[in-house]
């Protein structure tokens, strides 16, 4: 029998195949494991990414619309500084044919007046 147990054999014995299934099922059972550790700390990189990139367009979506606030106040501020100064040419205008016209306006009123009393 020593003899037998010398030489190599060509097949596996029922425990021997048993224990290379058990030892396969370990490795994958370890495999998985890892595998699910990766999928899930990809997962959160993934996320925290996700979040990292939202925080960053709002920010510039944020600094988009201030941009666009400033710009457009600028543009009411002018607009209104312009329509001011042409409502006071207009009024000054105004003032002067008033001046220049207000004896000959009183004339003709006057004359209306006297003109209806007779």
């Amino acid at each position: 029998m020593n003899k037998d147990h010398a030489e190599k054999r060509d097949y596996m014995t029922p425990i021997e195949i048993l224990n290379k299934i058990v030892e396969a099922e370990s490795n994958a059972r370890a495999v998985y494991d890892e595998a699910d550790d990766l999928k899930k700390n990809f997962d959160a990189y993934v996320e925290k990414h996700i979040v990292d990139i939202r925080k960053e367009y709002a920010a510039r979506a944020d600094q988009a619309i201030a941009d666009a606030k400033k710009v457009e106040a600028a543009r009411a501020d002018a607009e209104i500084s312009q329509l001011s100064e042409q409502l006071r040419a207009e009024l000054e205008t105004a003032k002067k044919r008033y001046e220049q016209e207000k004896d000959a306006d009183v004339l003709k009123i006057f004359k209306l007046a006297v003109a209806a009393d007779a």
